[in-house]
């Protein structure tokens, strides 16, 4: 049993168009790709020809085909929505933002990121960590109270002292060590 693939008929206009993309030199190698698999198809070329032909896989020759069918010229668009739903929105950022301005738990001096990723219930703490810092590219700050706010992280950043073993001792990127034998007798002092 065979699958039929999608028949495409081009009128007149949209032919010379998609010629037109795919002879011309300063259009996007993408879109001349296209162009091709769309007029191979208006020839009556199978998909797997198609992608022989062209070098490409029979799944992306078939994509095209089908897109061209259902949506025309404009099936060549790869713009659109992409990606999941945003998971929160501005109600989100106002909660969190109301929260902030309210005083904290009992037994806490300020609000930390985990607070109230669990007094909201339903916000991740990433989330409420990142939404200060994407608020301070707001245009006007001033606009959304709140905006100056910072959700201090739960654990304090150690101090880096002079002596601290985290720091590491800067070297010169070039030691007399690594410099050659004859130059360091050249620039050797010289005993009068």
């Amino acid at each position: 049993m065979s699958i039929s693939a999608t028949p495409i008929i081009l009128t007149i206009e949209e032919r010379a168009e998609l010629e037109a993309l795919a002879r011309s030199t300063k259009t996007e190698h993408r879109t001349r790709f296209k162009a091709r698999i769309v007029l191979m198809a208006a020839d009556g070329a199978a998909t797997r020809a198609i992608g022989r032909a062209l070098g490409c896989t029979t799944g992306a020759a078939s994509k095209w085909r089908v897109r061209c069918a259902k949506d025309r010229l404009a099936g060549f668009s790869e713009v659109g929505d992409r990606g999941a739903a945003a998971k929160y929105g501005k109600e989100t950022d106002r909660r969190i933002l109301a929260l902030l301005d309210a005083a904290p738990p009992k037994g806490y001096a300020n609000w930390t990121g985990p607070l109230i990723a669990k007094a909201l219930g339903d916000v991740h703490v990433q989330y409420v960590w990142r939404l200060p810092h994407a608020r301070r590219k707001s245009t006007f700050p001033a606009a959304d109270p709140g905006v100056r706010a910072t959700i201090p992280n739960s654990r304090p950043r150690r101090r880096k002292s002079l002596g601290s073993p985290w720091r590491r001792p800067t070297t010169p990127s070039c030691s007399l060590s690594t410099k050659s034998r004859p130059f360091r007798r050249s620039n050797a002092p010289k005993a009068i």
